[in-house]
């Protein structure tokens, strides 16, 4: 038992010896490497660099040196900088070699002052900060672009902490108080972007009290209030963003989904329409206006109020029509018409049933004039599930809808058509072409 340990023991000792040997050969080899790229500027010496360093920094001791953290960080940097270079000029082709090498950099950095035992080192590891300062933005900038926003809030909130760093050091920061507010902005906003509304909470927050002025500001504490449940402070961000920046349009969108949210349809026509002013090319809002005059209309019906039912009838009708104009092709304004029309007739459908149980003349006079009226609806929004179809023949509301309309005019053959269209798409398949447009519609 005795020498089972003591072979297991020597063991872990080789291993132990062997890892931190493969670190310090890594360093060595890293160095090497950066040592060439310097001199001839090779790429692939500057690659096998960083590879050797990243191999390096898992091992313990090395990563708690201080010059090898000085290493690290030069390499780090280094790569930044050719990437920064290759993404200036073909943003295209630019290749990540070390994913968020300027916040490795600045991170390396740091640690490294924090080994260092001697002032020379210290001032070094400074230097390599002040040097990768700018660059920590820039990565941040780039990963916003491309929508990742993890790695921009990495790179922002580690800029704000550079800053901090080098102040409280005997540093020299390059970033004044109004670039470090941009900074906190773009830290702040890349969580908010990422829905990691507590993290971003106290960047916003802090902006707020120093009076940061910027639309995205507001609509960003709306965002953050609305994830707390804290509506009440929410309504308060976003009255005090429209009034101060009235002519922003994303705030005014924020401001109708909200009024969406709370069910306020009456205050929500005027906003639509101030963004359809601002917008009047952006088919959705009059999809959304329309929408909005529709379910008023049915609020209305549903209240008896036949007058003022019709009217917003009438609205929604017209903003359709008017989004219609701008996109003649767009499938869900082309929809919305024909199934406003055809509920109408649907709803209609329920007197007539009622009026067929009256078998007085009186009576069946009533029915055959409701019945017309009925007919009339589903025949005028039948054009419109066409063109809807023609647009979209994957679209299941319309496809069930054209399915029914057919049924009720005794049409079995197309209905059935669209029956066997509907449980294609159900089990998985893709309608590759339209109905109407085969028959030459």
């Amino acid at each position: 038992m005795r020498k089972l340990f003591l072979s297991v023991f020597v063991l872990l000792l080789a291993v132990s010896a062997v890892t931190a040997q493969t670190g310090a050969d890594a360093l060595k080899a890293a160095k090497k490497s950066f040592d060439s790229y310097n001199l001839s500027k090779d790429q692939a010496q500057l690659v096998e660099a960083a590879n050797m360093i990243e191999k390096a920094m898992q091992d313990p001791t090395v990563a708690a040196d201080s010059k090898a953290l000085l290493e690290a960080g030069d390499i780090y940097s280094a790569i930044f900088n050719t990437y920064l270079q290759s993404r200036v000029l073909d943003p295209a082709t630019a290749e990540v070699v070390v994913p968020g090498a300027a916040v490795k950099a600045a991170e390396a950095y740091v640690k490294a002052y924090e080994k260092a035992d001697k002032k020379p080192a210290q001032k070094a590891a400074l230097n390599g900060l002040q040097g990768v300062q700018g660059n920590i933005s820039n990565e941040g900038i780039y990963a916003i672009q491309d929508k990742d926003y993890t790695s921009s809030a990495k790179a922002f909130q580690t800029s704000v902490m550079v800053d901090k760093f080098l102040r409280d050091n005997g540093g020299e920061s390059a970033v004044d108080e109004t670039k470090l507010q941009d900074e906190k902005y773009y830290a702040g906003l890349s969580l908010v972007l990422n829905e990691e509304f507590a993290t971003a909470k106290p960047y916003f927050t802090e902006l707020y009290a120093a009076g940061y002025d910027d639309a995205g500001l507001y609509d960003a504490l709306y965002k953050i209030a609305m994830a707390d449940g804290d509506k009440t402070a929410a309504a308060k961000y976003l009255t005090e963003g429209r009034t101060k920046f009235p002519e922003e349009t994303s705030l005014l969108f924020t401001e109708i989904n909200y009024y969406l949210s709370e069910g306020r349809l009456n205050e929500l026509t005027g906003k639509l329409q101030e963004a359809l002013n601002k917008e009047p090319e952006n088919v959705s809002l009059y999809a959304t206006l329309g929408q909005v005059y529709e379910n008023l209309y049915k609020t209305e019906s549903e209240a008896g109020n036949t007058a003022k039912a019709n009217e917003y009838f009438d609205l929604a009708k017209a903003k359709y029509e008017e989004g219609l104009k701008v996109d003649p092709s767009a499938a869900k304004l082309i929809y919305s018409l024909g199934a406003m029309i055809y509920n109408r007739g649907a709803a209609m459908t329920q007197e007539l049933i009622e009026l067929g149980n009256d078998f007085s003349k009186e009576g069946q006079k009533k029915y055959e004039m409701m019945k017309t009226e009925v007919d009339a609806e589903f025949e005028k929004a039948l054009p419109y599930f066409q063109k809807a179809e023609m647009a979209d023949p994957n679209d299941l509301n319309t496809l069930i809808a054209l399915k029914e309309m057919y049924a009720r005019i005794d049409e079995y053959e197309i209905s059935g058509e669209f029956k066997t269209r509907i449980e294609k798409i159900q089990g998985g398949e893709t309608i590759t072409k339209s109905y109407f447009k085969e028959k030459g519609m």
